[in-house]
């Protein structure tokens, strides 16, 4: 996992290099955030589910939907009661709680897993991902609309949880999976060039935001620290202790990972979207990310404990 992690810092340097050296632009990065989420992400979840059926993944997989679920919520809400002991209001407080659950599952966790757990934990990475979607453009939507103005109706908010191309794909990977269809070979071959871009061009990114950002003024501001504490440290240990009553194995290890994984790279964008601080949530992933080198190792040790 060590090892794995310093590939992607690499990476990340490579987009800090980009951006410093004019190579590779705001708006570019946000071209590449929009190819990864449109191409190579949902190419890898179909790609993911092509094995054969499993009575006992099938049940792994629907307990891990379930558990990111209820993690999510209980996170929120954490998140939310830390915030009001710090004075927080909304539309900071929305922020705050629905970002510290918006953690970076798709373009983190899905590396750190494959090099953990191989392709056998990929498949539970897939229940986290399609979860933590719906979770974002429900529950996290209207954290981040409250105080801000742009509130979504109850259909708009099902419409965008459910009819993208994350969740698309998934039902369709699933589909495969449940009944055993293998892909044609061209078809294949295509999403799996596809998905093959994945950790290169979401390190990138990732390392564009980060030469955006402005450390000496971001590292001044305690509740960055608090943040990635909580999201970082915090998550996956109750994770550990709760999500253990309903599942074991490699899913729990699965789930316990990501979600300590640092805020999703997505959030300024989502959080401007919803008229919220997007600069703020440039910090939040900023500094999660860069202290997540240090605690995922720390997460994955925990998870050996009492094995």
């Amino acid at each position: 996992m060590i090892f794995q992690l310093i590939t992607m810092m690499l990476l990340m340097a490579v987009g800090v290099i980009l951006n410093r050296k004019k190579f590779l632009s705001e708006s570019n990065a946000k071209g590449l955030s929009i190819i990864l989420t449109r191409v190579a992400v949902p190419a890898n979840m179909v790609i993911l589910m092509q094995r054969p059926y499993s009575h006992e993944i099938l049940v792994g997989f629907l307990k891990t939907c379930g558990g990111t679920f209820l993690m999510c919520s209980l996170g929120a809400l954490m998140f939310y009661l830390v915030g009001r002991l710090m004075k927080m209001e909304f539309p900071e407080l929305g922020l705050f709680s629905g970002g510290g659950v918006y953690s970076n599952v798709i373009f983190m966790g899905q590396p750190l897993i494959m090099a953990m757990y191989g392709e056998e934990g990929l498949i539970f990475c897939v229940a986290v991902m399609f979860t933590c979607n719906v979770f974002l453009f429900t529950v996290c939507s209207v954290l981040f609309a409250v105080g801000s103005g742009k509130r979504k109706t109850l259909g708009q908010m099902m419409k965008d949880a459910f009819v993208n191309l994350i969740c698309i794909s998934a039902v369709i990977g699933f589909f495969c999976f449940v009944k055993s269809i293998t892909l044609p070979a061209p078809i294949y071959d295509a999403l799996q060039f596809s998905a093959n871009t994945t950790v290169c061009l979401s390190m990138i990114y990732i390392g564009t935001l980060l030469a955006a950002a402005n450390v000496r003024e971001i590292f001044k501001d305690k509740k960055v620290y608090v943040f990635s504490f909580f999201t970082l440290l915090v998550m996956p240990v109750i994770t550990k202790f709760i999500g253990s009553l309903f599942l074991d194995g490699i899913a729990l290890s699965v789930l316990v990972v990501l979600m300590g994984t640092p805020a999703a790279a997505a959030l300024p964008s989502f959080a401007e979207i919803y008229n919220n601080d997007e600069k703020r949530a440039s910090e939040y992933v900023f500094v999660s990310t860069i202290f997540s080198v240090v605690t995922l190792p720390l997460v994955a040790e925990f998870l050996c404990i009492g094995k």
